[in-house]
């Protein structure tokens, strides 16, 4: 889900306060269903990296969710008749927060019922249902643009 605007500034003959545009983007997705999967061989196909648990359905674990707040704030300034000078800060991840991107879905095959898992920060990238990554922390850019 994402919600997006763009506000241009009301006051157009303030000097001081004209130009700016403000541009919030709020995205959450809820987390990704995922197989688990054991670690061996236990159908003998010859194939372990496909293999669940036993009684394992398929996409029985679930990934973390996903929340991020960005910002976009410019301002335009006018230079002659033609000529625009534009000022840009682009914030990506606002609030800071960590959004793990996957999960170590190898749990064993000793892994038993209930299926219902998910996910957990307090693991190890190695340990079964320790996230493996994620996605960058806040990030901060600036822009100047010159139209003519």
């Amino acid at each position: 889900m994402v919600f997006a605007a763009v506000m241009e500034s009301p006051w157009e003959r303030s000097r001081v306060l004209s130009g700016f545009e403000l541009s919030p983007i709020v995205s959450y997705n809820s987390g990704h269903p995922f197989n688990l999967l054991a670690g061996a061989d236990i159908n003998g196909d010859n194939h372990f990296t496909n293999d669940r648990p036993p009684g394992a359905a398929r996409n029985s674990g679930l990934g973390p969710n996903y929340a991020a707040f960005d910002m976009r704030l410019s301002r335009i300034l006018k230079i002659g008749e033609q000529s625009r000078l534009r000022f840009t800060a682009e914030g990506f991840n606002i609030t800071n927060r960590t959004n793990y991107a996957s999960v170590n879905n190898i749990v064993g095959a000793a892994f038993a019922p209930p299926f219902n898992a998910h996910g957990t920060a307090g693991l190890s990238p190695s340990q079964p249902l320790g996230f493996t990554a994620a996605l960058p922390k806040r990030e901060v850019q600036l822009g100047i643009r010159f139209d003519f």
